[in-house]
C-alpha cells in the first residue's frame, strides 16, 4: 500500500513535470547582453571567449547552478555532456575514505579539480564537497589533455571552480529548506570588501528496503547525517584576495542481514560511522596591469571512522603557482610562462605516513599566423622528487593546439597533448602487506582532439572528435591476485597494460526568445582497458544524453532536465552474490529532475525541486549503489 508521504512526494513530481512543460512560443530576438559566447580562463590561463579557445569547453554560472536545483557541485558535474563520476549516494555524497570523484571521458584517477586555479586532488581523489553550490561564481571545465598548463592528473581534462569575490555592496539572505530526506538552514552576509556564507544541513535515512547492495544477503541503508560549511572571501587590496573554506560532516550507512525467519533484511550486521573535516585556503593575486598573477593554496581532509568503520586518515596538499603573460607583437601573439611547487601529504593511521614534492617550469606560446590561423606551442618539465616509495621522475609534456576561423561565429581547432598522472600517495599502504607491496607505475599517454564551435549570440553548437591512449592505467584489484599470501579481502591498485577511449561529443544550446531556453547534448564514446592477460574490457558507459529547457517570465522560473547513461561496463560484484557466476552490466540511469521558482516579493522567493521524478532505482556506480528515491526539496529565501 502507497503511504500518505509517498503519495505526497508524487504528486509534487507530477505538479514539478506538468508546471514545467508547456508550448513553446514563437521566436523573439534575445537581449542584446546574453551570449552563449562565454569568457575563459582555464584553458589557456589567461582571458579568452569560448569561439577563441582551442580546446572543449563548458561553462556552468553560479545562476545555472541555482536555476538548475544542483544539489553540488558534483551533481551538476555528472550530468555534463563528457564527464563521468562515481559516487555512493546522490549529488556526490561520500562516506569517509569512500570518496566520490568525477572524471572527463571515462578516465578514473585522470581528472584534475582545481579552486581558483589551484589543485585540491588529493590521493588522486578530486572530492569538491568543500566548496558550497552558494559560494561558486562558475565552473570551467576544459577537456582534453592539459598537463602542460597544469602538471599531473589533468589527462582527461581540468574543471576549475572559481569562487564569488565581495560585490561591494552590504546585503545578505537567510534560507531554509525541507524535504522528504533533507533539510537545512544558511545565512550569507555580503560587506563592501567580504562575503560570508554558512550553511547546516540534516539528512534523512534512505531506507534499504529501497537499495540494492552486493549480495543476495546482504542490503545497505545509508543513515541519517549531518554537515556545517562556510565559505568566507576577504578583498584585502584590488589585486590580493583571500578566500576560506570549511566543511565538517557526519554519515554513516548500515549494512543487513537477510533474517530468514522474518523473510526480511531486519539483522544488522555492520554500522559504519564517518567524521570528515575538510578545509580549503588560498590567497589569489592578479595584477591586471602587470599581467601577473600568483596563487597560494593549501587544501586538507581529515577522516575519522567510528562504530565499526576503521577509517583514519589526515591529508593535505600545499600549492605555490606563479605565472606572467606577456604580448607581443602588438597583441597579436603572447607568452605564458609560470612555475608550480607542490607538497603531498599523507598519514594513515597514525603510523603510515607519505610525502611527496614536485616542481615544475611552463611555458604556451600563442602565434597569430595569419588573420583566421592561430598556433598554441606547450611545453612544461615537471620534476617529481624520489621518496621511499616512489622513483624521481623527469616528465617532459608537448602539447600543440591550433584554431581557424572559419567565420566570425564558426572556429576549428585541433588539441593534442601529453599527459601523466602519479599514483596516489595512499598506494603503499592499502597493501595488508606494506612491504610487498607494488611499486606503481605513472600513468602516461597522449590525447587528440579536434572539433567545431559554431557560437552566435543566441545559438550555440559544438562537437569534438576525440582520441585517448594511456599506457600503466591504475586499477583495483583484489590483494592475493597479484601478491602471493595477500588478502582476498583487500583492494589494492595496481597498473594495467592500457586505457583507450575514443568518441564523440555534441552540444547544442538555444534561447529562443526572452522567455525560453533550451539545451540537448550526446557522447558517444568507448572506454576501455586493457588486462595482464590481453584481452580488453569496457571502462565506463558508452552512451551519455541529457535535455533541458528554462521558461523565465516576470516572478517565475521553471526548468526541467533529463539525463540518461546507458550501455554501461560490466557491474563489480556478481548477480546473485559474490560466489555468483552470473556476471552483468550495470543498469541503465534515467534522471529527470525539475525546479520551480517564485519571486513572491521583491525579497522573498520560494524554490521546489523535485528529483529522480520517475522514482528509479538508478545505479550511480559500478558496484550498484542506488540514487536517492523520489525527493523532493522547498526553500524559503529572504534577502535583505
Amino acid at each position: 500500500m502507497i503511504t500518505k508521504k509517498k503519495k505526497l512526494t508524487q504528486g509534487l513530481a507530477v505538479a514539478l513535470i506538468l508546471g514545467t512543460v508547456a508550448t513553446v512560443s514563437a521566436e523573439s530576438n534575445p537581449p542584446a547582453e546574453f551570449t552563449f559566447d562565454k569568457m575563459v580562463v582555464t584553458a589557456q590561463r589567461m582571458e579568452t571567449k569560448e569561439l577563441d579557445t582551442p580546446a572543449s569547453t563548458t561553462v556552468i554560472t553560479g545562476q545555472q547552478l541555482k536555476d538548475t536545483g544542483a544539489l553540488s557541485v558534483f551533481d551538476a558535474l555528472e550530468r555534463t555532456i563528457g564527464v563521468n563520476s562515481y559516487s555512493y549516494g546522490t549529488g556526490g555524497q561520500e562516506y569517509g575514505a569512500m570518496l566520490s570523484r568525477v572524471m572527463v571521458r571515462g578516465l578514473d584517477k585522470g581528472t584534475l579539480v582545481l579552486v581558483n586555479g589551484a589543485p585540491i586532488n588529493l590521493m588522486n581523489y578530486n572530492t569538491m564537497a568543500v566548496i558550497p553550490t552558494e559560494a561558486v561564481d562558475r565552473i570551467e571545465i576544459v577537456k582534453g589533455s592539459n598537463a602542460v598548463l597544469y602538471g599531473a592528473e589533468a589527462m582527461g581534462g581540468v574543471i576549475n571552480i572559481i569562487t564569488k569575490k565581495a560585490a561591494g555592496d552590504s546585503s545578505g539572505s537567510v534560507s531554509t529548506t525541507y524535504g522528504n530526506y533533507y533539510k537545512d538552514n544558511s545565512v550569507e552576509v555580503n560587506g563592501e570588501d567580504f562575503m560570508f556564507f554558512y550553511k547546516k544541513e540534516f539528512r534523512n535515512e534512505v531506507d534499504h528496503l529501497n537499495r540494492v547492495f552486493t549480495t543476495s544477503t546482504n542490503k545497505l541503508s545509508l543513515g541519517k547525517g549531518n554537515k556545517e560549511s562556510m565559505f568566507f572571501n576577504l578583498n584585502l587590496t584590488d589585486d590580493l584576495s583571500f578566500n576560506y573554506s570549511y566543511s565538517n560532516n557526519e554519515s554513516n550507512f548500515k549494512q543487513w542481514k537477510y533474517n530468514a525467519t522474518d523473510k526480511d533484511y531486519t539483522t544488522l550486521n555492520k554500522n559504519n560511522l564517518y567524521y570528515d573535516k575538510r578545509k580549503n585556503v588560498n590567497f589569489v593575486y592578479d595584477d591586471k596591469d602587470t599581467a601577473v598573477k600568483s596563487v597560494l593554496a593549501y587544501n586538507s581532509l581529515n577522516l575519522k571512522g567510528g562504530g565499526d568503520a576503521t577509517t583514519n586518515y589526515d591529508l593535505y596538499g600545499i600549492n605555490f603557482d606563479n605565472q606572467k603573460t606577456w604580448r607581443l607583437r602588438d597583441g597579436k601573439d603572447s607568452l605564458v610562462a609560470g612555475l608550480t611547487v607542490q607538497r603531498e601529504h599523507l598519514e594513515k593511521d597514525s603510523s603510515q605516513n607519505f610525502d611527496r614534492d614536485s616542481y615544475a617550469l611552463y611555458g604556451s606560446y600563442s602565434r597569430q599566423m595569419s588573420e583566421r590561423l592561430v598556433v598554441t606551442l606547450g611545453l612544461r618539465e615537471h620534476i617529481v622528487k624520489a621518496n621511499e616509495y616512489d622513483a624521481s621522475q623527469n616528465i617532459t609534456l608537448p602539447q600543440l593546439q591550433t584554431l581557424y576561423k572559419l567565420d566570425d561565429t564558426t572556429s576549428w581547432y585541433t588539441n593534442i597533448g601529453k599527459s601523466f598522472e602519479m599514483p596516489a600517495t595512499s598506494s603503499p599502504f592499502y597493501s595488508s602487506k606494506v612491504s610487498t607491496a607494488i611499486k606503481l607505475k605513472p600513468q602516461e599517454g597522449w590525447t587528440y582532439e579536434t572539433g567545431i564551435k559554431h557560437i552566435n549570440g543566441n545559438e550555440s553548437f559544438k562537437v569534438a572528435l576525440f582520441a585517448m591512449e594511456i599506457n600503466n592505467k591504475f586499477k583495483w584489484v583484489k590483494e592475493n591476485t597479484v601478491i602471493p599470501g595477500g588478502s582476498s579481502d583487500t583492494s589494492i591498485q595496481i597498473n594495467r597494460d592500457k586505457f583507450r577511449n575514443k568518441g564523440i561529443e555534441l552540444e547544442y544550446g538555444k534561447k529562443l526568445n526572452d522567455n525560453w531556453q533550451y539545451n540537448l547534448g550526446a557522447s558517444f564514446s568507448d572506454p576501455e582497458s586493457k588486462d595482464g592477460d590481453g584481452s580488453w574490457e569496457q571502462d565506463e558507459a558508452k552512451l551519455q544524453l541529457s535535455a533541458g529547457v528554462i521558461y523565465t517570465e516576470k516572478k517565475l522560473m521553471t526548468n526541467l532536465s533529463f539525463f540518461h547513461l546507458g550501455k554501461r561496463e560490466m557491474a563489480y560484484y556478481n548477480l546473485n552474490g559474490a560466489t555468483s557466476s552470473q556476471d552483468h552490466r550495470v543498469g541503465d540511469r534515467f534522471d529527470v529532475n525539475a525546479t520551480v521558482q517564485y519571486r513572491a516579493t521583491d525579497r522573498d522567493s520560494f524554490t521546489l525541486s523535485g528529483y529522480n521524478l520517475l522514482d528509479r532505482g538508478n545505479p550511480i556506480n559500478y558496484t550498484e549503489y542506488w540514487s536517492t528515491p523520489l525527493n523532493y526539496r522547498l526553500t524559503y529565501t529572504r534577502t535583505f
